[in-house]
């Protein structure tokens, strides 16, 4: 009897961590990960050069990726004191800052970075080599 006792006691357990991974897995992917998520955050930042404002110019924060193919470009034009303001999904960017070569020490118009944009606002300053 004690032996129908265990394998009942067992077959119990079993069932209940079943029960709870179900439980589990079921709140958990109510949760949209951040590479796939629509949510939308604030990003703020200036742009910098040579230890100056940059005042013309545009950042693009692109938040395509393997999970959100084709997601457009968000743009925010930079202002004279080098700041910029835009709205973008949140997880990892590609930020591009396109800046007239005039204005880059070296003449490169592109600079390229990985910004990783939270739920609020975020501050992402950028410096120009």
């Amino acid at each position: 009897m004690t032996t129908r006792m265990g394998r009942l006691a067992t077959a119990e357990a079993g069932l209940i961590a079943l029960l709870c991974g179900l439980a589990a897995w079921g709140c958990a992917s109510g949760v949209p990960h951040a590479e796939s998520s629509r949510i939308e955050a604030k990003v703020t930042g200036q742009v910098m050069a040579a230890g100056k404002p940059v005042t013309q110019g545009q950042v693009i924060f692109d938040p395509a990726n393997v999970n959100r193919a084709s997601e457009p470009a968000r743009t925010a034009d930079i202002r004279k004191d080098g700041t910029f303001e835009v709205t973008t999904l949140i997880g990892a960017n590609r930020v591009t800052v396109a800046i007239p070569p005039r204005l880059s020490k070296k003449g490169a118009p592109y600079v390229q970075q990985v910004c990783e944009v939270k739920t609020g606002d975020n501050t992402f300053n950028i410096t120009i080599p």
